[in-house]
């Protein structure tokens, strides 16, 4: 459906060269939600905005939905960015027009009659629940309410892909779950392939299939959500991981409690991740009856992703250090990965210092 294909995107300015994207290839298969993930200055916005040629790049190709974009005229172009809608963090409304008015500007010139435009836009309006708010301005909606109405404009074009720029930065929480909703109902209803940017990482958690990791303007890693979530590779995608589960937060809490020293002279702390079928299993309760050892329970957390459980658990195992090992060992035999308190601190203080 979308190929960046060995993308760059270089700006030159007063002597000065600035590489905003570089060697970037992505795939985004028809009907998928695509997260790209990154701080500010990673490079996504730029990389999301060669998908329409908003921004051409510098080097590379981007095929959309079977055409290579750079090698359309200027009116095939204008005809494929009809298929590709993009919403942004402020919405982007005119406010001297009403909502029925911002809805129906992109169908100017679509040759649509009066009433036609009229029963499109309040088809749209109804998808995205706002039916009964045609006459009103956007200086009367909530941020929540102006972005389902840039949502709608968006969708005016029946696109096949619709591009999210930090749409959901300027929402409260509860907003911003009730836009992922939205989205994840038109990706559904639809077929709608969605490409969504944020530095969020709780965002993409709740709501993509797959997902990039920028960097300076590389992609340092992809995959599905779960396989990011159980396996990440670099430490920028554990960082951002540890934030959108909070487990960096409380696993904070623990580790500066004065009761975690005496623990770590008598035994050992360590970290389980485990996923699918052995969130299920009776783990602790196993290397009790098996290895001799206490274990106590210091925090855990399971959810769900694509369908799939994925559990984080901090223990205090105490016994004899062959023992300990005994168990490190039958953990990582059984599918569930570990980390030791002295690893765990260390990520911990990197972290905060």
């Amino acid at each position: 459906m979308i190929e960046l294909k060995d993308i760059d995107v270089i700006f030159s300015n007063d002597d000065k060269v600035v590489t905003a994207v570089k060697d970037v290839n992505i795939t985004v298969d028809r009907g998928e939600i695509f997260g790209i993930v990154g701080y500010s200055g990673a490079g996504k916005s730029t990389l999301v905005r060669t998908i329409n040629l908003l921004q051409p790049p510098t080097q590379g190709t981007v095929t959309v939905n079977g055409q290579e974009m750079q090698k359309l005229s200027k009116k095939e172009l204008r005809g494929a960015r009809k298929k590709i809608g993009m919403i942004f963090q402020h919405f982007n409304l005119m406010d001297s027009r009403t909502i029925f008015d911002n809805v129906a500007f992109p169908l100017k010139g679509s040759g649509l009659s009066k009433d036609e435009v009229a029963h499109k836009v309040a088809e749209l309006l109804d998808l995205v629940g706002l039916e009964e708010k045609t006459d009103n301005y956007p200086s009367q909606l909530s941020g929540g309410q102006k972005q389902r109405v840039a949502i709608a404009r968006a969708l005016a074009n029946d696109p096949d892909v619709l591009l999210c720029d930090e749409a959901t930065s300027a929402l409260d929480p509860k907003t911003t779950s009730s836009i992922l909703d939205l989205l994840r109902k038109l990706n559904e209803q639809l077929g709608l392939t969605i490409v969504i940017i944020t530095h969020e990482m709780s965002v993409v958690k709740d709501l993509c299939h797959r997902v990039a990791v920028m960097e300076d303007g590389h992609v340092l890693e992809q995959g599905s959500i779960v396989d990011m979530f159980t396996n990440p590779q670099k430490s920028l995608t554990k960082e951002f991981i540890n934030t959108a589960t909070h487990f960096d937060q409380e696993i904070g809490l623990v580790l500066t409690h004065p009761m975690i020293q005496n623990i770590d002279e008598n035994g050992e702390i360590i970290r389980l991740s485990y996923v699918g079928d052995e969130t299920t299993k009776p783990i602790l309760s196993n290397l009790v009856r098996e290895f001799d050892v206490n274990v106590n329970i210091l925090y855990g957390h399971v959810e769900i992703l694509q369908n799939t459980p994925i559990g984080n658990m901090l223990i205090a195992v105490e016994g004899t250090s062959e023992n300990v090992d005994k168990v490190i060992e039958h953990l990582e035999n059984s599918d569930v990965s570990t980390q030791r308190f002295n690893d765990l601190v260390k990520e911990y203080v990197k972290r905060e210092g």
